[in-house]
């Protein structure tokens, strides 16, 4: 399959997911952007290795199969932050994360957050507009750790150990700041340089 083919399947069964996501408040006013759910997703594979692409859908078909959300488990896994009390009474219901996805997901998200700080010294303005990078934001946002780390717990011990190895192999491949590049190019911006001075 060629890769956008695979990344625009994977976004359309994420948000087949995405729609059945039941919040404790009700349903988000952001399950019914499209657009934004759209840009937001493909940005996000534009720093990942086709290979890792490819895992990663495998993990969604079979889930699929196993009748299994990963939308929902991983809102359900962020309010281990957000929302400690309400976790405990849903963590029963969730897979249980074994240690070593858990060592491989804190090990991309400490790299994740390296690349983040060069973002955030860079493209302070652009920053501004998204996620904190820690803790809780004044509105309830979660943070770009928190968010991160527990899309992370969702997939397949093979499709980390594949982030990792693509990760390993260009070291010096800022995969944040590809994401954002892509993100302000969908919102019509040529580049980061031309977004932040806009968002001044």
């Amino acid at each position: 399959m060629e890769r956008r083919e695979l990344e625009r399947q994977i976004v359309e069964k994420e948000w087949l997911m995405f729609q059945q996501v039941q919040g404790v408040n009700g349903r988000a006013a952001c399950q019914d952007d499209w657009t934004t759910f759209l840009i937001m997703r493909l940005s996000q594979f534009e720093g990942w290795d086709t290979d890792v692409l490819e895992s990663y859908f495998e993990d969604i078909v079979q889930a699929e199969a196993q009748e299994r959300n990963l939308i929902m488990e991983k809102y359900a896994y962020m309010m281990e932050e957000t929302d400690p009390v309400y976790f405990l009474s849903i963590k029963e219901l969730l897979p249980e994360i074994s240690e070593e996805k858990q060592l491989m997901a804190e090990k991309i998200t400490s790299i994740y957050m390296e690349w983040e700080k060069e973002a955030d010294i860079k493209y302070p303005n652009i920053r501004r507009h998204g996620r904190p990078a820690e803790g809780i934001g004044v509105d309830g946002t979660v943070s770009v750790r928190n968010y991160l780390k527990c899309e992370l717990y969702t997939y397949s011990a093979k499709t980390l150990a594949l982030f990792i190895l693509s990760i390993e192999k260009n070291p010096e491949y800022n995969r944040y700041l590809a994401t954002m590049q892509k993100m302000v190019q969908a919102y019509g911006y040529s580049s980061l340089e031309e977004a932040e001075k806009e968002m001044a």
